[in-house]
């Protein structure tokens, strides 16, 4: 185990319990397919990133309403 601790977050996009892209903001990596250029899945990453995005985003400004 690394003895320096690393601080970030992991995002990752499954399809059932396939992953299908990743981002590690503490490590720097990601694992991704350049199929998924091709055949849409791209585009369906983008999307449930964008709506998870603005679903945070949203409680985010709901948090500013509780005392």
């Amino acid at each position: 185990m690394n003895a320096e601790k690393q601080t970030g977050l992991k995002v990752t996009v499954s399809d059932k319990d396939d992953v299908l892209w990743m981002r590690d903001s503490a490590t720097q990596e990601g694992i991704m397919s350049l199929g998924y250029l091709k055949d849409g899945t791209q585009q369906r990453i983008i999307a449930a990133l964008e709506d998870a995005l603005f679903q945070a985003k949203s409680q985010l400004f709901l948090s500013h309403d509780v005392n």
